[in-house]
């Protein structure tokens, strides 16, 4: 399979997943904090350095806390849930945002009286002057944000928007489910109070697994309750973070595999997974630049995450991604969970994009394919 559909997943993991992943389920798989013998304390080394290497991967600062779960889902919902919703009133968001976040914000809105407005954009230009204006006359009390988009591949420009969010106290919540593993967050995870992540996408971990990145002064509720492992005598949930927000046994397997991934890409350096990365990406955006007389690219060629969207002036994009799939060729087509980037950008009528998302592991084969399957199919 020549696979470019990384932005839903990528696909193939990192080689030490596939290979370790059940030999040290197989010696330590056990639940962790709940005792105390040896292969439980070992898991529990496990996660606490599969802590650290996702502070390392975000340039996580001592006065934040890694909490692990189940998905960027599951952590938009348990941020967003979390809140006291009381002392805001305006909130901003990207023209780009995930269902993960737009439908999260819509059914807290039913309960909540506050606005949500949209951080002007002309395509993928912030309209920076428009934004101070916004600002001064409605206060942003949250700003939550995608890094960059998953149908576009668009960068949003973070510091911009949430250094002047910051101006006036913000919280800031930033969507790093596809870009963690790929840029710097150096400049950014300080002006961010929430970041969140994705196990599955470029940290090349397996699905079932994510979290976020939290400043501890926020106050935040969890979204589960249960047994922590601590403090079991007292009816409500401990207040020691992260022990609030691990309600339930943990995804040990899961577990295990993010920090093979995690390890492995600190190891090869996120540089160079940029690096190549970028250089796939020039491989396949110049692909589609020789079928311009039918393929319409959408995409920013510079700040880019790595992916194109386009259409096709022949073709719907259910139609080309069923002539693609006979060649062993994975897109994917649609609008992606983030009909908001789509409504932005006037591809809802022509029923979404063929989205094409390169990742690490393509090679100059696959491109080579792509070039020939499309003369054969355009």
């Amino acid at each position: 399979m020549i696979y470019f559909d990384n932005a839903a997943t990528t696909f193939p993991k990192m080689k030490s997943l596939y290979r370790d992943t059940m030999t040290l389920y197989e010696k330590f798989g056990t639940n962790f904090s709940r005792n105390h013998c040896p292969e439980s304390l070992q898991l529990s080394n496990i996660f606490s350095n599969l802590k650290e290497n996702i502070k390392k991967i975000f340039s996580v600062p001592s006065s934040f806390e890694v909490i692990i779960n189940s998905s960027a889902t599951f952590s938009a919902n348990e941020i967003l849930r979390g809140l006291d919703f009381s002392n805001i009133k305006n909130i901003y968001i990207s023209p780009f945002e995930h269902n993960s976040i737009y439908r999260v914000l819509k059914d807290i809105e039913k309960n909540n009286n506050f606005n949500i407005e949209t951080i002007p954009f002309d395509n993928f230009q912030l309209k920076k002057d428009e934004l101070i204006l916004n600002f001064m006359s409605k206060k942003p009390d949250l700003i939550i944000c995608t890094h960059a988009s998953n149908v576009f591949g668009n960068i949003i420009p973070i510091e911009e928007i949430f250094s002047l969010g910051k101006k006036y106290n913000s919280i800031n919540i930033l969507d790093g489910a596809q870009t963690g593993g790929v840029l710097d967050f150096s400049t950014i995870t300080p002006l961010s109070d929430f970041i969140i992540f994705a196990g599955h996408k470029n940290l090349y971990g397996p699905s079932g697994i994510g979290g976020y990145i939290y400043n501890k002064s926020i106050h935040l509720n969890p979204l589960l309750h249960g047994g922590t492992g601590i403090k079991s005598e007292e009816i409500n949930m401990p207040k020691d973070i992260p022990e609030k927000f691990q309600a339930g046994s943990p995804n040990t397997l899961g577990i295990i595999g993010l920090y093979l991934s995690t390890k492995e890409l600190l190891e090869i350096g996120i540089e160079n997974i940029c690096k190549k990365k970028y250089e796939n990406f020039n491989f396949l955006y110049e692909t589609l630049e020789n079928y311009d007389y039918d393929l319409k690219i959408l995409s920013p060629k510079e700040n880019n995450i790595g992916i194109i969207s386009l259409t096709s002036c022949n073709h719907t994009p259910q139609e080309i991604e069923k002539l693609l799939n006979t060649y062993d060729i994975a897109v994917r087509v649609g609008l992606h969970c983030a009909p908001l980037a789509h409504i932005h950008m006037n591809t809802i009528s022509s029923g979404g994009t063929i989205r094409m998302s390169i990742g690490y592991f393509n090679s100059s084969s696959d491109f080579e394919i792509l070039d020939d399957t499309l003369n054969e199919i355009l």
